[in-house]
């Protein structure tokens, strides 16, 4: 649940394994509404990212395991759509009615045939991604995810053919894989047939693979990645797959496995994850509520109470207005810091971890932590890629790991957004306040900003500049706390 620049909407909850099943159907793009915008941020691994629609709403967007983006007239990663790009995106409603489900995007612009060279090459490090449609006996019947079928069936015909290899490996809805090697079997088609392909995500071509073993995730509804003949299985990029094997501990908590999502029958109450049949757990005073049992909302403080513990905060995108308490086993983070309730700035923009009150509306609140502890708690920085006027590019790292020999390396990036400034942005480096002209390509950020509200845009309030400066803060605003002691 990665807050990053991209929006969390808790409320567009993830399609987990358990109603994979339910909702196996292609969609027809006569059902998706067409609306025109600019991409703002993207997540490149957990698959959303937001874009702002010409009328100036910005709009979030989670996408389904058989979607796929089209860049320069053809299929692409969202790796490879520059922020910024204009273009029409079609989005279908989600199980509550809102448009969240991007399903492709529309440029206008004839195929590139370089541009599909490189998804190409990005989909076979990978595997091609499908879902079970069926199992019997040692035997998986898969659907191919393509949004083009005609170039799909062009490029893998010879390979998708009776004899030929097949190693499917088990993945997610984010399409990551665990471990190719370990989570996958070798095994051989034995039928190719064809499927309607008129429905978007359906690459037409529909293959029975026989396995040597039956594997936990071999399940109908589920999902698959499939490395054809000749292609090498091998682990996706430190962060990107479910599995850190050879670089230790996973860093940032936030790209381990969500067992929430992947394995909702875990979990007796509904999450922001699934379930959504489900009851939401009850809060007790004197018991630590259980993971994931909390509604994670995004908003803006406006007010606050120390004495009595209670707020209001607006909440992104829509405004409105929530009343809420602390519980009394609250935790608080600003600045990577455990601060007091009075010191949280209002007009800035937090998380707020809720459970309902006895009316059942979410006003309990358990966390509150700002975007800058949220970045520093799971290990990532943005780094300056683009700086344009009032907006500053940036891609999101991970921090150095060892790999498999032991070498330092740093895994690509795994977000990127467009950050808003103003002349009220304050600038820091080390114990200085400095120029936003002083910002420069390549500048390691954290930062805090205001909440995206109705007719006021999201900017930054605070910016830091260097790894040096985001430990002096925090350790600046410890330092209080500590000779009280």
């Amino acid at each position: 649940m990665r807050l990053f620049c991209v929006l969390l909407f808790a409320y567009a909850l993830s399609l987990s394994a358990a109603d994979a099943a339910k909702a196996m159907e292609f969609p027809s793009l006569n059902d998706a509404k067409r609306i025109h915008g600019e991409l703002v941020s993207v997540d490149f691994i957990l698959r959303k990212g937001e874009f702002r629609a010409d009328d100036g709403k910005l709009i979030p967007f989670s996408m389904p395991p058989y979607a796929v983006m089209k860049y320069k007239g053809v299929e692409a990663d969202l790796r490879e759509v520059p922020l910024g790009t204009k273009m029409t995106f079609l989005m279908l409603p989600d199980a509550e009615g809102r448009l969240t489900r991007l399903v492709t995007t529309d440029d206008g612009l004839p195929a590139d045939a370089a541009q599909l060279k490189k998804f190409r090459e990005f989909t076979e490090m990978r595997g091609v991604a499908a879902w079970i449609d069926k199992t019997e006996g040692n035997t998986l019947t898969l659907t191919f995810f393509s949004g083009d079928a005609a170039a799909f069936q062009a490029a893998y015909k010879e390979l998708l053919a009776v004899g030929k290899e097949a190693r499917p490996c088990v993945a997610n809805d984010e399409l990551r894989t665990w471990n190719p090697g370990v989570d996958g079997e070798r095994g051989s088609i034995t039928e190719v047939n064809k499927v309607p392909s008129e429905y978007f995500g359906s690459s037409g071509v529909q293959v029975t693979v026989k396995v040597s073993n039956m594997l936990e995730g071999f399940r109908r509804g589920r999902i698959v990645r499939v490395f054809l003949a000749g292609w090498k299985a091998r682990d996706q990029f430190y962060g990107e797959s479910l599995m850190g094997y050879g670089f230790g501990r996973m860093q940032d908590q936030e790209l381990i496995e969500n067992v929430a999502m992947d394995y909702p029958e875990q979990f007796p109450f509904r999450t922001d994850y699934g379930n959504a049949d489900l009851p939401w757990y009850q809060i007790k005073d004197d018991v630590k509520p259980p993971p994931f049992s909390e509604h994670t909302v995004v908003g803006e403080l406006v007010q606050l109470d120390s004495k009595t513990g209670s707020g209001q905060f607006l909440t992104e995108l829509t405004g409105e207005p929530v009343n809420f308490t602390l519980i009394k086993q609250h935790t608080l983070k600003y600045l990577g810091a455990d601060p007091q309730f009075a010191q949280l700035p209002t007009g800035q923009r937090y998380r707020f971890d809720l459970f309902q009150d006895a009316t059942g509306a979410f006003t309990r609140v358990s966390r509150i932590s700002d975007d800058f502890s949220h970045s520093s708690a799971n290990a990532i920085t943005a780094r300056v890629t683009a700086i344009q006027g009032d907006q500053i590019h940036v891609g999101w790292w991970l921090p150095l790991v060892k790999d498999y020999n032991g070498d330092m390396q740093r895994a690509p990036d795994i977000a990127s957004c467009i950050l808003r400034v103003n002349d009220a942005t304050r600038v820091w480096k080390a114990d200085q306040q400095v120029k936003l002209a002083d910002l420069q390509m390549g500048d390691v950020l954290l930062f805090n900003r205001t909440a995206e509200l109705p007719g006021k845009p999201s900017h930054c309030t605070d910016i830091w500049i260097g790894e040096e400066t985001h430990k002096l803060v925090t350790e600046k605003l410890r330092k209080p706390a500590v000779a009280k002691k």
